[in-house]
């Protein structure tokens, strides 16, 4: 977490088994799966290659890069990469386009410094988890530790929102604060 908090961006480089991601790689992202209720990678971009000797490796790529954005990343590149040759693969020349291409793009968006704006699906959970923690509980958790730092907020400071992001934010909040109302925590910290 450490090694991630102090980068620009990160490169995940995932091998496709049977169609899904590794059972090392989806060890570690299950270790991980506290973030999705407090994401923290607000300002930093990733870039997620996939390879596979057959097929799936675009759903394999989505579906790292859909963990990434719920622990907080800001933009998640995606190069999957099909071999139809399992032990002799070179590279075509469309491949080595798109992994230049992709490659360059990801670089000039961490050197630009640009944050961009969350999807619809990043603000869902963000606003959610901020709203069902806010209120007094007798079971506290990590989670109502971490919210208040993000008090009326939409999303993370410093991230640009459109108005209309800003209100999809917002009443998303409003929803969880009612689901608050009909939802007990059980489980201690």
């Amino acid at each position: 977490m450490d090694m991630i908090e102090d980068s620009d961006g990160v490169i995940f480089s995932v091998p496709c088994f049977q169609g899904h991601l590794p059972g090392i790689l989806k060890n570690f992202t299950d270790h991980m799966a506290f973030m999705l209720h407090r994401p923290r990678y607000f300002t930093k971009k990733a870039l997620v290659i996939t390879t596979t000797g057959g097929v799936s490796a675009r759903s394999t790529t989505k579906a790292m890069a859909a963990v990434l954005s719920g622990w907080g990343f800001n933009k998640c590149y995606q190069l999957p990469i099909m071999a139809l040759s399992w032990n002799d693969y070179r590279p075509s020349a469309k491949d080595l386009k798109r992994t230049h291409d992709i490659a360059g793009k990801f670089y000039a968006d961490i050197s630009s410094g640009k944050l961009h704006v969350p999807g619809a699906g990043v603000l869902i959970p963000f606003n959610l988890f901020q709203a069902m923690t806010a209120a007094e509980t007798d079971y506290p958790t990590e989670d109502n530790s971490f919210w208040p730092k993000y008090a009326g907020m939409r999303y993370a400071p410093g991230i640009p929102l459109t108005p209309g992001k800003k209100l999809l934010g917002w009443l998303i909040y409003q929803a969880g604060r009612r689901l608050l109302k009909s939802t007990t925590v059980t489980y201690r910290k």
